[in-house]
This record gives C-alpha cells, structure tokens and sequence, in this order.
C-alpha cells in the first residue's frame, strides 16, 4: 500500500506515476488534485480542508495530490500528459501556466482509472457536496468531531457558568481589537470563535 511521504498534509496522500497505479483503480474511491509542487492560497486551504473534514467523517474515499514541477526533472509532468491538461503544442507546462489553469481536480470510482474531471466550485462545501459527505460538526457540548484546538478551549471555558462565559467573551472582544502578536492572535480569535458558538449551544 502506499504511504504518506514527508511534507504531505493531513489525509491527503502524495503520488506520482509509480504510486498512482497502488492508490487509483482498487476498492476505494479516489478524488485528485492536479496542482503546483507546493500549492498555496484560498485553493489549497479549501483542499486541505476538505480532506480533514473528510476524515473527520470516517469517509472511505481516498485523497490523493500530484505536485507537478516545472523545473529540473519536472516530475508529473508526465502524469499531466496522461491526463491531457498538457496542450499538444506543448512539450510542457510552466510556471504561468499552472498559475492560470491549475489547481484541477478528478474524481476515480472504485475500480475506474479513467476518472472523470471535478469543475465545480473550489470550496471545501462544494467539494463535501459532490463527495457526497456530509461534514461533522464540532459538538461543543460532548466533544464530539472537535479538533485538538477546539477541545483545548472547551477545556478552558469548562464548569464556568454563562453569565462568567459572557464576560469572558468581552474582554476577548477587546482583546482582539488589540494589536497582537501572532501566537497570540491565534489563541484570541480561536478561543472567542468557539465561545460565541458555545455561548449560542447553551441558549439552545
């Protein structure tokens, strides 16, 4: 079977022409990003996203990426050829190119390695949707679904009661107007997101 290599994102598996035959075409579903070596922006976090909201639901279907180079050896570009994102004219694709046409996206069923491509909306929701997965929500009530991040806050507001809760969500407000350094912008504004959501769970 294969495994996930050094740098790969969480459920997301990297493959290229040798693994792709162990991953696609067997008893799992497999949805592929075509994408730059090192993919980043709105896109990429989607992607990410997706895939962790994927295992979050227990899904079956299998997460794969192939990081196109476009130099050096420019490895995939061979897969990109197979999967004629390569326009005949070219001999290959460069920077611009994956810049302006990627990421691309293709869904193989269970058995399939021809694989069919993905053109709607890059959106962690849109890409649920075509999965046909529902995403699980963090309960904060029990812990249910909620990432190590969520449970660490949930931890903190624990035995407080609502009225101590309420307070708290103030002076996190006025601590988020504040400049703040990284770290600390990322506590403050994870710890209130859970805490309004928490605050609106227990008025329930």
């Amino acid at each position: 079977w294969i495994c996930a290599g050094a740098g790969t994102e969480y459920n997301i598996v990297n493959l290229d022409n040798s693994t792709f035959p162990l991953a696609v075409g067997h008893s799992l579903p497999v949805f592929l990003r075509f994408d730059k070596e090192y993919p980043y922006g709105d896109k990429a976090d989607a992607f990410k996203a997706m895939a962790i909201a994927l295992a979050k639901a227990d899904s079956q279907i299998l997460i794969g990426n192939i990081g196109i180079s476009t130099y050096g050896d420019m490895p995939n570009q061979d897969m990109a050829r197979r999967f004629e994102f390569i326009p005949e004219d070219k001999e290959s694709l460069t920077l611009d190119d994956m810049d302006q046409h990627f990421p691309k996206f293709m869904y193989f069923k269970p058995g399939s390695t021809e694989g069919q491509l993905y053109n709607g909306a890059v959106t962690k929701a849109a890409m649920l949707k075509f999965l046909g997965v529902e995403e699980k929500t963090c309960d904060l009530l029990t812990g249910a679904s909620c990432s190590k991040q969520e449970m660490v806050h949930i931890e903190h507001f624990k035995g407080k009661s609502v009225e101590e809760l309420k307070q708290e969500l103030k002076a996190l407000s006025k601590k988020s107007g504040e400049t703040l350094k990284k770290d600390e912008r990322i506590l403050v504004d994870g710890r209130m997101k859970v805490l309004k959501k928490l605050l609106k769970a227990l008025k329930k």
